[in-house]
């Protein structure tokens, strides 16, 4: 079951490759796509999880399965436009 899911990262697991996110563990696997909105330019970026930072507001597709939240696609959000 896929499903949105928006907050503000509160800490990231590099070994694991995770994020916690709403008091949330999220995995983030080689093939989630990563991206950075546009914030005023023309295009979004490419991102790779060494790229997410603690307080970066982000909007998340989750695949949810039998044991974690799998994170499918992560949008990290432009701080000015963002009224989560």
């Amino acid at each position: 079951m896929a499903m949105d899911f928006k907050g503000v990262i509160e800490s990231i697991d590099n070994a694991n490759k995770t994020i916690r996110v709403n008091n949330n563990t999220i995995k983030v696997m080689p093939y989630t796509k990563i991206k950075q909105e546009s914030c005023g330019m023309s295009w979004s970026s490419a991102k790779k999880f060494v790229d997410l930072k603690e307080g970066d507001i982000v909007k998340i597709n989750l695949a949810k399965n039998s044991t974690e939240m799998v994170a499918e696609k992560i949008k990290i959000k432009c701080v000015k436009n963002s009224a989560y």
